[in-house]
Parts: C-alpha cells; structure tokens; sequence
C-alpha cells in the first residue's frame, strides 16, 4: 500500500513528509539540540511576529525586545500571558498584515470543552507540523502505512449534500480507514462494527475511551475478542480501566495524546507506556503554579499563540522515558472531565454530539453563542442553558426534535444565561450528567 503522505501533500499543499523526516530524526535529540533548535524557530517566529503582528510589535517595542535578543528560551518571560477572552478582545491585532505571503490560511472555530467559541486561524506550515508528529505517533504505536484503520467518534451531525459525503468517502479511501458513528447505538450498527472488526484487518482503532470502552463492554458480554495492533484514544482522560478492557478485547495497548484546538497535537504516548511526550519540536510549554499549561506555538504565524493560557492542568514527570527519547514528559492532563446523557431509550451521547449538532444547524453562529451547557436532571429531562441571543421557537424545535430522534422523548428546557461558570479547574463543562 502506498503512503498516503505524499498525496496528501500534493492535494492539500501541506509539507507533512518535510517535517516528518526532520521529527523522525529530532526525536533523538538530546535536550540542548532540542534547545538549539527550538531557540532557532523562536527567534524566526518572533521576526514575524515583530515585523507583521501589530499586537507583538507594540508588546516588543514598549518592552525593548528585538528579535536579535533571543539567545534563550527565557525571553518568553518578558511576554505576558494571553487567554482567548483577550485575542477575542483584541482580534485584528493578533492578525499578520503580511497574509498574502503566508500559505494556507484557514479559520475554523474551536470551544472544545472551555466551551467559549473562538475562530482559530493557522496555516499549512502548523498543520503540516501537526500532522507529521501525528505520523510519527504512529511509529510509535507500530502502525504502518496501508495499515487499516477503525475511526469510532463522531462527525457532523448534519451532512450538507453529496460534497460532504464524498469527502468523507475519498478521505477514508485515501487514509485506509473505515468511520462508524459513536453517536449511533442501534443494534444493526453495532453488527456493523462486529463484522467490520472481523472481516476488514483492523490494525489501529481510534475513538474516545468512554465511547470504545462502552463498545468493549457489549462485545465482552458476547465473549468475543479480536486481534487489533493499537488503540488510540482522544479528547477525554484514559483511564486504566479503559486500557485494561481494551486489552482484554482488543488484544491491544492503548495510547493517548493530548493537543487542543488551538494548537493542535502537543503530546503522544509511546509504546513505553511511561508517559506522553511533548513535541518539543513544535511547542513550548511553561506551566503556572497551578500547572496550568502557557502554549508557545512555533509553527503558526497566521495566529500566533505566545504563551497561551487554555485552561488545562498537567503534571510534568520529573523522569526520563526508558524509550531513550528525551524530551519533556506528561504524567497526567487534567481538568478534561465530560460527562456522557442518556436517553430514555437507552442511547447514550458524547457531549461533541451536541457541539456539532449546534454548528451543523448554524443555531450556534445565527444566536451569537458564547457558551453553552446540558445539563442532564433527571432520567427523561435536559436543560439547555445557553449564554446567546435568545432562540426563536424554531430554533428550539429543531433541537428538540434532533434530541428526540436520538434520545426518545426526553423533556428539554431551555435556560438563557448572562454567563455559566467554569470549574475551579478553570474548565468550562459543555454536559453534565447530574445522575453519574
């Protein structure tokens, strides 16, 4: 099977095989090659930022910092911490003036679990850095290309025309892969997911723990186990309950990683189990006493993130990885908590369902939503607290109808807010699930 890199590259206009050859050998690095080198990729980025980013101009001149100061990683301390409340605040200022000569830009918005909306900006240079640390986990996790893959999470939960479906087709074909709906728990589907595991060479299952572990559970009660090379899990914690269950029925290890929407993919777990390892190679990371995580992005100069607060804790393991790597490692992320609703009929739903559900009906974007949250009260009721323009009958109709065709006939009230609060973590929780 051939790799499929090459015409990904071509179609997208990313260098995913440049990168990919550069992390394949820096993951080897010993931590003052790792400085030297991220030291070089700041000093480009603070050029930029210098040069064509009004709000780091105005930063570096009143703070007399001059890209030819950065001799050391410790001039990220003359820069202030920024949230996505202040780029929101302070939006065009964070925006190059030189966009015409940066390639690839696109905007996309990202909540995640903070909730709080914002279109994120990058450009084909940080997705071409993602995507080949991305590659390089699954090195790590031994998956080869050509090698079949199972994507078990959810999508768009309304597919706009043949376009999107057509997209959906060329890029599993092109990947390898096969989709299946974590939001769809009807029976047929899950036949479909067994034949799928039986018959297709499934080599890498990637899902949410909570989702896959759920899935694990039913196929276990059926007593029946496959031989799956890795599991790869996002967007919640794996727990070890989840790691142990999946290699009862997976016959397989688990491997996690944590990135955010912003920036995208930070750290990988590798077939040590030891840890996850930040990709030094594209971030910086600082923590604050807290621990909560200060993002150094060095890759994106269509929205540069100079130690960006997102709200999640880590911990940092003092320890080196016994793989020989010897970048930073992540003990534990916290503060990633998301709870799962059910439905009176049994169907249980990933909060990202209703992330979706929102966007795909444009309700989100036509009602200014700034936040949002789901309560689940009781067996057969839902409440729908919203800090937005108020929804119009129509709007709540539609939601109720979506939520009824999935959960049964649940009750849903609707709550507008003048704000919801975050967690002490500082997370804000888009589903809570007052039943757990």
């Amino acid at each position: 099977m051939i790799d499929a890199t090459k015409i990904i590259d071509l179609l997208s206009g990313k260098q995913i095989g440049k990168y990919y050859q550069i992390y394949d050998k820096s993951q080897w690095y010993s931590p003052e090659e790792m400085r030297v080198y991220q030291i070089s990729k700041l000093k480009r980025l603070l050029t930029h930022c210098y040069a064509h980013v009004p709000y780091y101009r105005n930063l570096m001149i009143s703070k007399s910092i001059f890209p030819s100061d950065v001799r050391d990683l410790a001039i990220l301390q003359e820069f202030p911490i920024i949230t996505k409340e202040q780029i929101k605040a302070e939006y065009d200022r964070f925006m190059p003036n030189n966009e015409h000569q940066i390639k690839g830009i696109k905007t996309s918005q990202t909540g995640g679990t903070t909730g709080n909306i914002l279109y994120k900006r990058n450009d084909a240079r940080t997705r071409s850095s993602v995507w080949a640390s991305y590659k390089r986990f699954y090195d790590w996790m031994g998956i080869r290309p050509g090698d079949r893959v199972m994507n078990f999470w959810g999508g768009h939960v309304i597919k706009h025309g043949w376009k999107d479906t057509w997209i959906k087709r060329f890029s599993d074909l092109l990947r390898n892969s096969v989709s299946l709906d974590a939001y769809d728990t009807r029976p047929e589907i899950f036949d479909e997911i067994v034949n799928t595991l039986k018959n297709k060479h499934i080599r890498l299952i990637r899902s949410y723990p909570q989702a896959l572990y759920s899935l694990a559970k039913k196929l276990d009660e059926q007593g029946l186990t496959f031989d799956i090379k890795a599991i790869l899990t996002t967007s919640e914690p794996l727990m070890p309950q989840h790691r142990e269950l999946f290699r009862k029925v997976f016959n397989a290890g688990s491997f996690d990683q944590y990135g955010c929407g912003e920036i995208g993919g930070i750290a990988y777990e590798c077939a040590e189990h030891n840890g996850l390892h930040v990709t030094e190679e594209r971030v910086i990371l600082e923590s604050n006493e807290k621990d909560e995580l200060l993002i150094t992005d060095l890759d994106n100069y269509a929205m540069p993130y100079i130690r960006y607060w997102n709200a999640d804790q880590a911990i940092f393991s003092d320890e080196l990885c016994p793989c020989g790597r010897k970048s930073r490692l992540i003990s534990q992320v916290m503060g990633r908590t998301c709870d799962y609703l059910t439905g009176v009929n049994g169907q249980i739903l990933h909060w990202a369902y209703f992330w979706h559900l929102l966007f795909d009906t444009n309700i989100a974007i036509d009602r200014n939503f700034i936040k949002f949250q789901i309560v689940q009260k009781a067996p057969d009721l839902i409440v729908f607290r919203t800090v937005s323009d108020p929804l119009t009958d129509i709007d709540k109709e539609t939601l109720i109808r979506m939520i009824h065709q999935k959960m049964g006939n649940m009750r849903v009230e609707f709550v507008l807010e003048e704000d919801i609060p975050n967690t002490p973590s500082g997370k804000y929780r888009p589903v809570i699930n007052e039943l757990l």
